[in-house]
């Protein structure tokens, strides 16, 4: 029964080790555990770029807060986003804001994202038009109390590397999925060797009463 217990035991490091391996080959632990969780910060305009392909603008206007959250752009591609209005201190959805978006190529060019208001409240579908290769402004303008204000997002890439970048974000979210599944499966085959421990742990001292009689 020794004998068995230990070639189990080195059977499990040998599994166990190869399961590391592969973590260690497929990800890194802040990759797995990263979130896409924003704070107001100290800064009136941020970009952040997500791993899934998706990119986050945020602004402060006023007392609100504008979130502007799309997919990374290809040429040629319309494709679809969407706006939030929030108070910035509470971070409550603001639903008195009539808003538009347009888009400032660096050609001057200015072309407009159709903006619908959703159900719920301080939330709007952006359809953004097809556009070529090249770098753009972004212009988010709310009119609330008689008055009107604009976040500016500028430097916004539409290029194929863009398109690539997404493609390598959901493969990346495929590659975390398959590190959480692997360290499932580590779990479950150390509880499953606590368990064994602690059956033949109980079984051994029968079987010496037993011998002994």
């Amino acid at each position: 029964m020794k004998n068995f217990f230990y070639v189990n035991f080195r059977r499990f490091k040998s599994i166990a080790a190869l399961l590391l391996l592969i973590f260690l080959l497929t990800g890194s632990e802040s990759q797995l555990f990263a979130h896409g969780d924003e704070d107001h910060g100290d800064e009136k305009t941020k970009t952040t770029a997500g791993d899934k392909g998706t990119v986050l603008h945020t602004a402060r206007i006023g007392s609100l807060e504008v979130s502007l959250k799309h997919p990374l752009f290809a040429p040629d591609t319309a494709t679809s986003g969407r706006l939030f209005v929030t108070k910035f201190e509470t971070n409550e959805p603001y639903d008195k804001a009539q808003t538009a978006i347009e888009i400032e190529g660096a050609n001057g060019s200015v072309a407009q994202a159709a903006v619908e208001k959703s159900e719920n409240a301080g939330s709007y579908a952006v359809k953004f038009p097809a556009l070529p290769q090249g770098t753009y402004t972004i212009r988010a303008k709310l009119t609330y109390g008689g008055e009107t204000d604009t976040a500016t997002f500028s430097g916004v890439e539409v290029s194929p590397a863009s398109a690539a970048a997404a493609e390598n974000g959901a493969l990346s979210w495929a590659r975390t999925l398959l590190i959480a599944f692997i360290f499932l499966v580590v779990l479950a085959l150390l509880g499953g060797l606590v368990y064994f421990v602690l059956r033949f742990s109980e079984n051994e001292p029968i079987k010496k009463e037993t011998v002994s009689v």
